[in-house]
């Protein structure tokens, strides 16, 4: 209590002053039509001010839950993408008989290496998500990886940046098949191999996935090709690509489920036995 007496004694000046401008302020606004009008253009200029300010914290909390709902929706419109995509290597006859097994799960990567030879990354979605080990990841721009390993609420992915990852790819204008994988240095870069001679190669063709493996949904651009050599002896090319999207920068990524997965496993093993 003796601080705010203290503070009083020591501001009086200033809070006479303050007192005494709002009664003169308030004497004008009743007695002065002009004063009157300035008073309440200025009031409204600084209320706007205020508000304004009002509105922007208001806006700044609010993008937490902004982000995740166009997150959704962007999950929404990139199965659209996919499925469509899906069907341009069947006839148009086989349209309304064409299956696509596939869903997308959302989710946000919490731990990504980059650094070593062999990287993976975490994100906040597991058992408790329906997420299972085999799944493919993807982002906007490419494709991440595939899970691992899932914990009740986390997985493990093996990134696109490991090289003991082989991602079975097409090249768009000739459609040849290829397998990409990791040149171990510089996140971009990459190498397709078992691409043979008889193929047209150009540079700047756009790499997407091959649809030959029972992971990644047939057309998901990937990357483009940055030059290639002609290794005649061995009978295949060597190409050199570089993806659209930097795989050490993702934050979110979407996580694609083969309900078909198991049941293709299944036959395969038979068939080998």
């Amino acid at each position: 209590m003796q601080r705010i007496f203290s503070a009083l004694i020591h501001y009086r000046n200033a809070i006479i002053y303050l007192i005494l401008l709002t009664i003169s302020l308030l004497y004008l606004n009743s007695n002065s039509n002009f004063h009157q009008s300035q008073i309440e253009k200025y009031g409204l200029y600084f209320s706007q001010r205020i508000y304004n300010l009002s509105y922007s914290i208001k806006k700044y909390f609010n993008l937490k839950k902004v982000n995740s709902d166009l997150f959704e929706e962007n999950r929404k419109l990139k199965e659209l993408e996919l499925r469509s995509r899906s069907v341009s290597l069947y006839p148009k006859d086989y349209y309304p008989l064409r299956r696509y097994p596939f869903e997308i799960k959302k989710g946000n990567v919490i731990k990504n290496s980059f650094l070593n030879q062999r990287n993976f990354i975490i994100v906040d979605k597991g058992k408790a998500d329906g997420i299972k080990p085999e799944m493919a990841v993807i982002s906007d721009r490419g494709i991440i990886g595939i899970v691992k390993a899932v914990s009740e609420n986390y997985s493990s992915i093996i990134s696109i940046l490991n090289q003991n990852l082989k991602i079975n790819i097409r090249l768009k204008k000739s459609n040849a098949v290829g397998t990409l994988s990791w040149k171990g240095i510089n996140p971009l870069e990459f190498q397709i191999e078992d691409v043979v001679r008889n193929t047209s190669i150009q540079i700047g063709d756009t790499i997407i996935t091959g649809g030959m493996s029972s992971y990644f949904p047939f057309g998901i651009p990937i990357g483009k090709i940055t030059d290639f050599e002609d290794n005649s002896k061995a009978g295949y090319y060597t190409i050199n690509a570089k993806l659209f999207e930097d795989p050490s920068l993702i934050y979110h990524v979407y996580i694609i489920e083969n309900k078909d997965l198991e049941e293709i496993n299944r036959l395969q093993e038979n068939t080998l036995k």
